[in-house]
């Protein structure tokens, strides 16, 4: 059995809803990847399939020729539930990782050194200013900061 490190567990206190995710995330919108993470997870999860124009608004746009029709993200995480915060890369503070958890349908969640590497998806995320705010690069592990494309220059004044 592979075992996660302890860096990639989930706290004990891990919010249980989508819900309790984005409360404890802080306030909602395009520069809080955890919104970011559940507007994606949303979008993908569609029930009529997902919904690229909402998806073509949080994705990277070098990423979106990779992701085709979403239907491999469509397919993965409906049985993932969203954790309540990202975690920031050590290398950049503009790449962060949001990950997704293994709904097992268990009220008690078990220790959480017993989290499988099959039980969680990670989402990575780059903060775009000129596009607007964080947006979802890549679904599945942790991809590098120098891998992920990031805005050039000065960032723009808010």
């Amino acid at each position: 059995m592979v075992r996660l490190p302890s860096d990639d567990l989930p706290p004990p206190h891990e919010p249980t809803s989508e819900v309790d995710a984005l409360v404890a995330a802080g306030p909602p919108g395009p520069d809080n990847p955890v919104t970011v993470g559940a507007v994606f997870w949303t979008a993908v999860t569609e029930p009529d399939g997902p919904d690229l124009d909402i998806l073509s608004i949080v994705v990277t746009p070098e990423s979106w020729p990779v992701w085709g029709d979403f239907s491999r993200a469509a397919a993965l995480l409906p049985g993932y539930g969203m954790a309540h915060r990202a975690t920031p890369s050590v290398d950049d503070p503009d790449v962060v990782y949001v990950r997704y958890l293994r709904d097992t349908g268990e009220t008690v969640r078990a220790p959480s050194d017993a989290v499988l590497v099959g039980d969680i998806v990670i989402a990575t995320l780059v903060r775009r200013p000129r596009l607007g705010g964080w947006r979802v690069h890549a679904l599945g592990d942790y991809v590098r900061p120098e891998h992920v494309p990031h805005d050039h220059g000065p960032r723009p004044r808010t």
